[in-house]
């Protein structure tokens, strides 16, 4: 991630301008604009697990969308673009899908890892995530093929190739294969 602007005190409005204005996705730091980039493999693996999401929970338990805006770190100026977040409908005072950025503490984040990640940026939303109060983090690592869960309780799980997350509390019926959310691994010929 490149910080975009050296100007403090933006505002989520500002990040709305700034996205419309040059379509890039941004994060709003403490003020500060910071373009979010993902490469397309992280895109495609953050639209399979949004997918699977919605086939499971959606519309009796909540949503999941690829690249929201979250605010809910307790700064007006401060707002991460988790890869995928699902937000049950409990947690949305008109109990549905608002127009705008979300307002509220998501049940899940998902990072997918790109190659402009640094592991020091990926701790650092991991820790924001969970101080916030989300419940659920996952960090997809495409390269290993691999997700681990991180949970409020302070407990965490590896998932990789035929596991299959599922028996999630706050992800009622939902089941997922880990394997099943990676491009294809296509065999020379």
């Amino acid at each position: 991630m490149t910080t975009v602007a050296a100007t403090t005190g933006l505002t989520p409005e500002d990040v709305e301008r700034a996205s419309m204005r040059d379509g890039k996705r941004y994060e709003l730091i403490d003020g500060h604009l910071r373009e979010k980039i993902a490469g397309t493999e992280s895109l495609f693996v953050a639209s399979r697990i949004a997918e699977r999401l919605n086939a499971s929970l959606y519309p009796d338990r909540g949503f999941a969308v690829v690249e929201a805006m979250v605010y809910c770190f307790g700064r007006p100026n401060h707002g991460r673009k988790p890869d995928v977040v699902f937000v049950s409908f409990d947690r949305l005072p008109a109990r549905s899908i608002p127009s705008g950025d979300l307002h509220v503490v998501p049940d899940l984040a998902v990072e997918v890892l790109s190659p402009s990640n640094t592991g020091l940026e990926v701790e650092a939303k991991l820790d924001e995530y969970l101080d916030a109060g989300v419940p659920l983090v996952w960090i997809v690592n495409p390269d290993r093929r691999t997700i681990r869960v991180y949970r409020s309780d302070g407990t965490t799980h590896l998932f990789r190739g035929q596991d299959v997350i599922e028996n999630e509390p706050l992800l009622p019926e939902f089941r997922m294969l880990t394997a099943d959310v990676f491009p294809a691994v296509v065999s020379p010929t």
